[in-house]
């Protein structure tokens, strides 16, 4: 290596500074429009099942803390429904839940729970039990079942065909 002399400034060579151009930035931009652009149709045809799922999952989950709390509390509970509005609401509970409107509601209960041609209710006891019955949840071409058996008031679910 050569020595500097006083005063003579050594200098070095520095890397080119490095990034992407213009046009690299413009690509990659386009890539991903076209990629948002043919991933939203399958998206938006994937929404309507996610959606009858959890509006299944929901009814699901109030028929358990139904049963819950006629344990809990030693004291008949019931869910109300009434399938032409696609309400239901657990007694005592403080407001009442809706399944969205495309989804449409079918109701299978005891015919001393019936109230009227489009309300019903299943009842659970303090021992666990209930009166049974099961809401079949449709919309297009998928369809659930959320079911209660009565000898256990154990609730399930599953997917059916839609008719």
């Amino acid at each position: 290596m050569p020595m500097s002399r006083a005063g003579d400034t050594v200098r070095r060579a520095r890397p080119a500074a490095r990034g992407f151009t213009l046009i690299e930035l413009l690509v990659v931009l386009t890539v991903i429009a076209l990629i948002v652009t043919l991933a939203t149709p399958m998206i938006q045809r994937a929404v309507p099942g996610v959606e009858i799922k959890t509006a299944a999952e929901g009814l699901r989950g109030e028929l358990r803390l139904a049963r819950s709390a006629a344990i809990s509390t030693n004291r008949e509970t019931w869910l109300l429904i009434d399938v032409e509005t696609g309400v239901y609401r657990r007694s005592g509970a403080a407001r009442a839940r809706t399944v969205p409107p495309a989804i449409r509601l079918t109701l299978l209960t005891a015919r001393r729970e019936q109230i009227d041609e489009t309300r019903g209710r299943i009842r659970f006891f303090p021992d666990g039990t209930s009166t049974g019955g099961a809401v079949r949840l449709s919309r297009e071409a998928r369809a659930y079942e959320v079911a209660v058996d009565w000898f256990d008031g154990r609730v399930s679910i599953d997917e059916t065909q839609a008719q």
